[in-house]
């Protein structure tokens, strides 16, 4: 076994274990009940503006604009590798999104692949990031981490909230993190288990998420004194989905 597939064994062991629940009531806050509520609460308009600053456009099985809008309002979830993606037209982008303006992007961009439901995310008065989210555990086992599965010593729940809180930044695709707060479902992770070990087994594996689209080069993401995220980085201006 792999040293890093050694650590992320150990670090979800230790993580499964604290929440585990007897009662129905904690059961059900691991992914029944919504995510922890942040505050952040975004438009059509956000996702909108968060678009033209990324300067995307996106076509799923020939639909585009409205058409495609309409589309994901029912479109059930999909698995990528059902898919092919074609990224084209790469350029060079910085620009500074709101709270509101992220949330949405994240939440709007691609619902049908994306891992992450009822996603807040914002930036604290003192920098750190804060995010919340009740993640699709079994879809991300099956298009991010099949690699790592069977190194999971227990059974993973279908859906998970998970909330943290922390600094953290990308730098040339690298991920940092300093947490500060980690909660799965209503479970507090202890400061000891979010040690330099445990961190950097998130370090390795978390950039999976946004490393997923080829060429992608995020330059830097970090916060300003505003409250937004500034992002730097080569992104593609076109983006063709269709069923394989």
């Amino acid at each position: 076994m792999s040293e890093g597939k050694g650590k992320l064994k150990y670090l979800v062991a230790v993580v499964f274990i604290l929440i585990i629940g007897s009662a129905f009531s904690v059961y059900a806050s691991f992914s029944l009940i919504s995510p922890k509520d942040l505050g952040v609460e975004y438009t059509h308009e956000d996702y909108l503006s968060a678009l033209e600053k990324t300067g995307m456009e996106i076509e799923y099985n020939g639909l585009t604009g409205e058409a495609l809008e309409e589309h994901k309002k029912n479109a059930p979830k999909e698995s990528i590798n059902d898919y092919n993606f074609e990224f084209s037209e790469y350029e060079r982008k910085e620009f500074t999104l709101t709270a509101e303006e992220s949330t949405a992007l994240l939440n709007e961009i691609a619902p049908a692949f994306w891992w992450f439901d009822d996603l807040q995310v914002k930036v604290s008065p003192d920098g750190t990031m804060e995010g919340s989210s009740t993640a699709d555990i079994k879809r991300l086992k099956a298009d991010l981490y099949s690699d790592v599965v069977d190194d999971v010593p227990i059974p993973l729940p279908n859906t998970l909230n998970i909330y943290s809180k922390g600094q953290i930044s990308i730098t040339n695709n690298q991920l940092s993190a300093q947490p500060e707060s980690f909660k799965l479902g209503p479970a507090s992770l202890p400061t000891k288990y979010m040690s330099d070990e445990s961190v950097s087994v998130m370090e390795d594996y978390f950039p999976r998420i946004y490393t997923v689209v080829p060429g992608l080069e995020i330059n830097s993401l970090t916060s300003n004194s505003n409250g937004e995220f500034v992002f730097d980085g080569v992104i593609p201006q076109k983006v063709s989905v269709t069923e394989k």
